[in-house]
């Protein structure tokens, strides 16, 4: 019997409702269905806080806001503040950020500190984001 792959993928956005959308969204993709050889657990966080207090050593995926706010907490976290913690305990874990933030030099700052990839928050995000987590996916599959 073929051993099935395991991929832990996590979200962390504060926005409630785009959070939730991106959770349904990825196990639309992310499914047995699509990939028989692979079994999925994903989740998500709202808060920086959480995600890094959650923080699992084997996680392969983590869909990532830039910012992150935070109501409860005094401590402003950002992406990169959850960037620089996943590169500490995560070496393979494939960072994809997605933002709102127009700022080019922030975009070419993370990619230096190792995301994956980088997205803008528009109207295509989610098909991208899609096309770039089963490349990932896939390209583990095959390893």
């Amino acid at each position: 019997m073929l051993k099935k792959k395991k991929f832990k993928i996590a979200i962390v956005e504060d926005d409630f409702f785009y959070n939730r959308t991106l959770s349904k969204y990825i196990k639309t993709i992310c499914n047995s269905r699509t990939y028989p050889n692979a079994e999925f657990e994903i989740k998500s966080f709202t808060t920086a806080h959480d995600a890094i207090h959650e923080l699992e050593d084997d996680l392969d995926i983590m869909v990532l806001d830039y910012y992150l706010f935070d109501p409860e907490s005094d401590e402003k976290l950002t992406g990169e503040d959850v960037l620089d913690e996943v590169n500490l305990h995560c070496k393979d874990c494939k960072v994809i950020m997605i933002s709102a933030q127009k700022d080019a030099t922030t975009a070419i700052q993370l990619l230096k500190k190792g995301i994956h990839e980088y997205i803008d928050k528009n109207i295509n995000s989610n098909n991208r984001l899609g096309s770039i987590i089963q490349k990932v996916v896939q390209a583990q599959l095959r390893a």
